[in-house]
């Protein structure tokens, strides 16, 4: 899975306090049960990250997804640790879209790339109310082009470990 992300942490890699802010403040509102129940569910969607057989997991984060604080300085900060876990792990890596030098592709919002055992490959694009799941043509093709040409743009491993641990001390 390669997962770009222009505004918010994925939901693979979020902490349960980021998520309960995110979910608890959606509008039109949630009923408190209902909010647990989303909540859950997304923190048992993590498992994926560490189940056998082991699959790999790239995501580029923009840099807004980083500085835009959910919830408390203290939520964000440890979402920002969080993220510095889960990037040590062999299968997953984590890179940041600094603002400075990010294409203007990175605007038009996230893209999730997924290929199957079967070797399959979708690309899923979201929206504010809708999403939209390509399997093939022109559309599949274009954001895989467009998820590249981030990638390309984006901090190496290593130097987004320093820029998040860097953001998360400035909290």
């Amino acid at each position: 899975m390669q997962w770009y992300e222009p505004m918010l942490i994925p939901g693979l890699l979020q902490t349960g306090e980021y998520a309960q802010e995110l979910i608890g403040n959606d509008c039109p509102p949630l009923d408190a049960e209902t909010v647990a129940e989303r909540v859950a569910a997304r923190l048992r969607r993590q498992e994926k990250l560490t189940s056998k057989p082991l699959a790999l997991f790239s995501f580029v984060l923009h840099e807004a997804a980083l500085r835009a604080v959910v919830g408390s300085e203290g939520v964000m900060r440890g979402q920002l640790e969080r993220l510095l876990e889960a990037g040590q792990q062999r299968n997953v890596s984590i890179q940041v879209l600094p603002f400075q030098g990010a294409p203007a592709a990175a605007l038009s919002g996230p893209i999730v790339l997924v290929e199957t055992a079967d070797h399959e490959q979708y690309a899923f694009a979201d929206g504010q109310e809708t999403g939209a799941l390509y399997g093939s043509g022109n559309k599949l093709s274009t954001l895989m082009q467009r998820h590249g040409l981030i990638r390309m743009q984006a901090l190496s491993v290593e130097e987004s470990a320093r820029f998040i641990r860097k953001l998360a001390e400035e909290l």
